[in-house]
């Protein structure tokens, strides 16, 4: 599978420069009684869910560094009956440029629905998914995701007492966490939008080994980047040795990608600040049921 990054600075979605935050509309959220939902998690360069908006099936990848409730693109948008609402001046790694937003009235994923909110319209030229959605979806009630087996739960996080617990912190609505990389903290953001993990040439000045060229897609296009990953001696995270993940070196990122998350599933209270590692469990029962 070719390797897939997804910059969540790249969507537009940063800094909104002239309009008041509050008159972008976040999702009334409506959960089950238990106050908790399980998903089946499709896998193809991100993790994947497939929902409705207003009504219409769509397939819309599960990003955790993706900033805002959601994006669409236009095509999705004109098949969901999204039309466009007002568009903002943002700031993001591209530069200075315009963001279109579109007011959706209804969102289903098996027993939630989340109601009138606005979600950012805009190509996701490197992607083969409808759309993504972003942290205030994600991150406003009790979050799991295990991707080894294909596994999120909004609304409740299991059993702890087998996890490594960590603080975390929110950075511009993502979540944020330090890890100690040859004994200097390097904070980070957790990004399931991106399939590798990436620190910064700024956090690790040190020597890297050259793995070649790969296509690499973005929001904006796919190319050739050339892969430089970081020889460390040592990586923790919370006082833990940190395992099952290996950076690249990029100019200026410190992501978290789904190898990290392939090798422990976490769970996330952004309210209470705290974040937790998990075994993965590998032989547990799957089935096909978010594929259809």
């Amino acid at each position: 599978m070719k390797t897939m990054r997804l910059l969540l600075a790249g969507l537009g979605l940063c800094l909104a420069l002239t309009l008041p935050a509050q008159d972008i509309k976040k999702p009334k959220d409506e959960f089950p009684e238990s106050g908790m939902a399980t998903f089946r998690l499709r896998i193809k360069s991100i993790p994947t869910l497939r929902v409705q908006i207003n009504g219409v099936s769509v397939l819309m990848g599960v990003d955790t560094g993706c900033q805002g409730s959601a994006v669409i693109t236009p095509r999705a948008a004109q098949r969901c009956g999204i039309t466009e609402a007002f568009s903002i001046p943002t700031m993001g790694n591209s530069g200075r440029s315009e963001s279109t937003y579109g007011l959706v009235e209804k969102m289903q994923a098996g027993e939630v629905t989340w109601r009138d909110f606005h979600m950012t319209v805009m190509p996701l030229d490197g992607m083969d998914i409808d759309g993504l959605i972003g942290t205030d979806i994600l991150f406003a009630r009790p979050f799991y995701m295990d991707l080894r087996n294909k596994v999120m739960i909004l609304g409740k996080i299991p059993d702890t007492s087998g996890a490594h617990e960590v603080p975390c912190y929110s950075r511009g609505g993502h979540c944020g966490v330090n890890i100690e990389v040859d004994g200097v903290k390097v904070p980070m953001i957790i990004d399931s939008g991106a399939s590798k993990s990436y620190m910064s040439s700024l956090k690790f000045r040190g020597p890297t080994e050259f793995r070649g060229y790969l296509p690499v897609a973005t929001v904006r296009s796919t190319g050739l980047t050339r892969i430089e990953v970081c020889k460390l001696k040592s990586l923790r995270i919370g006082g833990a040795p940190l395992t099952g993940v290996e950076f690249i070196r990029d100019q200026e990122h410190n992501l978290l990608g789904d190898d990290f998350l392939r090798a422990h599933p976490i769970a996330v209270d952004m309210a209470a600040r705290r974040l937790w590692l998990f075994e993965p469990q590998v032989n547990a029962p799957t089935t096909d049921e978010a594929a259809k």
